[in-house]
């Protein structure tokens, strides 16, 4: 174990982010000198050891950290974790840790019940705060396992980016495609290093307003298409399961702090 967080709680290092997601401090350096780290939540003038961070950009830094180990370069993994980290915040909230799903059937004794004693203090909206929370607790709670539900980005041949759910049989829900899809375009990788680009799907059309805007329906229904053939004839298709990432990232993070857990 490390040595314990001079920050309890949800308030979190660089030294903390870094291992969240599997970087070298160097690495972390890195990317603040590129303007591709998490945002701070406080601090950001002198040394990056004065910087605070929330639970959001643990997220975010194992989802880098999980990018990278796929393969992908540093500044890449970065700017493709930025782009959906500012998705997720407007749609969600937040990177999808799917720790929520612990709160209810099978691993949970009583559904829908919150495991710990509840308190006006509590923050079910802080993912981090909800897992160290359910590692004390009748929870059956399993570490490195993928969960049904879990957020997974799929990438072909390291330009179409396309995400999907662990075991989810549903189909995702298309603008322009009488049928659902299998998988949801996202966005596509241009070029390397520095310069690469995250483009998003919806930014390849002139207007998203497809009732009005035939053209534009018609280039994101083949745009779609683009995506979805892509992925079937890939030649290497990355798969990255970002809720499981973000899990383990908060399970690195709980062990560093020495916190308690039940016993095995």
């Amino acid at each position: 174990m490390g040595r314990p967080s001079k920050h309890p709680g949800s308030a979190f290092t660089s030294r903390e982010l870094a291992l969240a997601g599997g970087l070298t401090l160097r690495n972390f350096s890195l990317l603040h000198e590129q303007g591709l780290a998490p945002a701070a939540a406080g601090g950001g003038g002198g040394k990056g050891g004065h910087r605070t961070y929330d639970s959001p950009a643990v997220a975010q830094a194992a989802l880098i950290g999980a990018l990278h180990l796929a393969g992908f370069e540093l500044l890449v993994a970065a700017k493709l974790a930025e782009a959906f980290a500012e998705e997720a915040k407007h749609t969600y909230g937040r990177l999808f840790s799917n720790i929520q799903t612990y709160i209810q059937a099978p691993h949970n004794p009583r559904p829908g019940f919150r495991p710990w004693t509840a308190s006006s203090t509590d923050q079910v909206d802080d993912d981090f705060w909800v897992h160290n929370r359910l590692i004390d607790s009748v929870v059956d709670y399993r570490r490195g396992v993928a969960m049904v539900g879990d957020m997974v980005i799929d990438i072909a041949d390291h330009e179409f980016v396309l995400t999907e759910h662990h075991g989810a049989k549903i189909k995702i829900f298309s603008p322009v495609a009488a049928k659902g899809l299998d998988a949801n375009p996202d966005y596509r990788i241009i070029g390397r290093g520095s310069s690469v680009q995250i483009v998003p799907i919806t930014d390849e059309v002139d207007t998203l307003d497809f009732s009005t805007d035939p053209v534009s329906a018609a280039r994101y229904k083949a745009l779609e298409e683009d995506y979805l053939g892509a992925r079937e004839n890939a030649v290497t298709r990355v798969r990255v399961n970002v809720s499981l990432a973000i899990r383990n990232a908060f399970d690195r993070v709980a062990d560093d702090r020495n916190l308690p857990r039940k016993a095995a």
